[in-house]
């Protein structure tokens, strides 16, 4: 982050920033469930259950919706429950608990989706589409999660200029941490003359910074372990979208997924500033004044 990103060289006055709650409404205004469910397939009332249930398996489909020989959607089927019976026998209606509008925003989705796996669509007054966890692998849930997660490690970066003077972080480190960070440093610096240190040490790092600083964890009423496994549990988020991996979600439990998406988002100051001290509202427009507060590490 170069300090021309936030100060005009010419002029010297402070750019306006991106706060989470401006990046959250790019999400809730424009980027809904409309852009990530799938069609809802259905199957005929007519269709014999054992076809309808060996086409599930294959396709690994959990439900399929029902329709009339008019195509009037008449319910919904789930695979578990298929029998010898007729498909009428099966038929469940669409509950409002299950339902979900097309409008519903992609920050909500995830605390929808934590006691269900599936929920349906509304469009224009009829069931149009189904969204589920796998969902969330989609690009555009992963460009919001990236861009949370990058505004909660520039929170760290925050909490740690406010806690340290100058490097001293410096000292909580090991010596083959700080000289990690020193060949990244070095590497990296080329003609980028407002390249900090801090800038170039890894997550592990700065979670292991904040979690030994009294100050932070009691100011947020962390524990230390609390934090340590935060810390850790957003790294793997990040690690999976850095690396373009297949799923984002496979190497957490969902709760767990949901819950430190939850605890990031509150972290950085949204909806409410929750965690963070009553007296001291943070948001992402106080970064700003972090690379200016870094330039005294040179």
């Amino acid at each position: 982050m170069g300090f021309e990103l936030w100060y005009s060289k010419h002029t010297g006055i402070r750019r306006k920033g991106t706060s989470f709650s401006e990046l959250q409404d790019i999400f809730i205004d424009d980027i809904t469930a409309k852009y990530i469910f799938e069609p809802l397939a259905c199957c005929q009332i007519t269709d014999n259950p054992f076809e309808v249930k060996n086409t599930l398996e294959q396709r690994d489909f959990d439900t399929l919706g029902v329709v009339d020989d008019n195509g009037v959607k008449l319910g919904y089927i789930v695979r578990e429950k298929l029998g010898e019976n007729t498909i009428d026998n099966y038929i469940e209606k669409f509950d409002i608990e299950i339902v979900i509008s097309e409008s519903t925003p992609l920050s909500e989705l995830f605390e929808i989706l934590l006691e269900k796996e599936y929920v349906y669509i509304l469009s224009k007054n009829t069931i149009d589409g189904i969204v589920t966890r796998a969902d969330i692998n989609k690009p555009i849930v992963r460009i919001y999660l990236f861009g949370l997660i990058s505004l909660f490690e520039l929170h760290l970066n925050y909490w740690i200029t406010q806690n340290y003077d100058n490097k001293s972080w410096i000292d909580v480190l090991k010596q083959v941490r700080i000289e990690s960070a020193e060949k990244i440093f070095n590497e990296r610096k080329g003609n980028n003359v407002q390249l900090t240190l801090l800038e170039c040490i890894q997550m592990c790092d700065k979670r292991d910074i904040l979690r030994t600083t009294d100050d932070f964890i009691k100011e947020f009423d962390f524990t230390k372990n609390g934090f340590e496994r935060l810390l850790k549990d957003v790294e793997k988020i990040r690690n999976e979208l850095a690396h373009s991996q297949n799923s984002i979600i496979a190497n957490l439990e969902w709760t767990v997924f949901v819950n430190t998406i939850k605890n990031a988002k509150e972290f950085v100051g949204f909806p409410k500033n929750v965690g963070f001290p009553k007296n001291r509202t943070v948001n992402y427009s106080n970064l700003l004044t972090l690379n200016s507060n870094c330039h005294n590490e040179k």
